[in-house]
């Protein structure tokens, strides 16, 4: 009877640590779902900061490989890099050498793409001043 007894006792044991192991692996694919649906690449901004230099910032909650392009209408890429690892990305780019026309900063991470447009123009301005007088 102690043997059988010691048998009933495993196999509770055995199912016990099943259930366990399955009701864990069920909550954290829960959780894992959870995030990934909510931690896209977001909140592409692009600060201007004078003399045609600008901030691009993101973030990347899962930290995922990313791509970075800047392109001009035409589609041709005047910069690229790869990304990833950090939470969020920050960049000043200096933007003076870009002759004027519409422009693009685009964002990839898996099926995300986010992008933000931007024109370079030059602009003339034209004024007076008055010289002082003579005597």
């Amino acid at each position: 009877m102690k043997t059988n007894t010691k048998n009933i006792i495993k196999a509770l044991a055995i199912v016990l640590t099943l259930a366990t192991a399955t009701t864990e692996g069920m909550a954290q694919k829960a959780a894992s779902g959870k995030v990934s649906s909510s931690a896209k690449v977001s909140n592409l901004s692009v600060q201007d900061m004078g003399s045609l230099r600008f901030k691009l910032a993101f973030e990347n909650p899962l930290r995922q490989k990313t791509t970075i392009y800047l392109v001009d209408k035409e589609n041709n890429v005047f910069f690229n890099e790869y990304a990833g690892g950090d939470a969020q990305y920050v960049k000043a780019f200096n933007l003076s050498n870009l002759s004027d026309g519409k422009y693009t900063f685009v964002v990839e991470s898996g099926n995300d793409k986010l992008t933000k447009d931007f024109v370079i123009k030059t602009q003339t301005f034209r004024g007076i001043s008055l010289a002082s007088n003579r005597k």
